[in-house]
């Protein structure tokens, strides 16, 4: 049975370029992180119409204007910081031959278990920030995206953390967002990090 392709909306390359990840990392590594993020993290900001149309432009080499827009300001930098929080533990340890073990090589020393948290608490931030940019643009522009609330009982409504507030909420995705964001549905103290 072949395994379905999936649209990654960033690659090694983005997330090397623009997060703190050395050009040597093997890209095997950080693709599942990838598609983890997307599915995990960003999905759960935009809801699953509006992933399923910029995953398919991007697929077919076409996404232009404020989807593009989107994409490349708003999306995948909150999706290259939330690669890294779930790629570190997995630059440290590797499965091997049904063993847990530790990376190491002959010029380097492992972290301590603290040092890998501080990390890891970092790029949570800096996903959390970048995450929270991309809400707000969707608060403020989601009359340019259609898709954004057009998500049926079986997919996945959007989150929006609104400025101002510590709390989430969750669209209902079946009507438009008022300019201030929603104003009723379920709340939660921030946003999703799952770990």
């Amino acid at each position: 049975m072949a395994i379905e392709a999936q649209v990654l909306l960033v690659n090694a390359e983005y997330v090397k370029k623009y997060t703190h990840l050395n050009d040597s990392v093997d890209q095997n590594l950080i693709n599942p992180s990838v598609y983890a993020a997307q599915d995990m993290y960003v999905e759960n900001i935009i809801g699953t119409d509006l992933m399923v149309k910029i995953k398919a432009d991007t697929a077919a080499n076409n996404i232009t204007g404020n989807y593009e827009t989107l994409r490349d300001k708003y999306i995948r930098p909150a999706l290259a910081w939330w690669v890294m929080v779930d790629l570190l533990p997995h630059l440290a340890y590797k499965m091997d031959n049904g063993n847990l073990v530790q990376r190491t090589s002959e010029d380097t020393t492992p972290i301590d278990d603290a040092r890998m948290k501080d990390l890891k608490d970092q790029a949570i931030n800096k996903a959390r920030h970048y995450t929270q940019r991309l809400s707000d643009y969707l608060c403020a522009k989601s009359s340019l995206f259609p898709e954004f609330s057009s998500n049926t009982e079986e997919k996945i409504s959007p989150t929006l953390q609104t400025r101002g507030r510590s709390s989430v909420i969750f669209s209902d995705g079946n009507t438009a967002m008022s300019r201030e964001g929603a104003t009723t549905g379920i709340r939660i103290s921030q946003l999703p990090y799952h770990g």
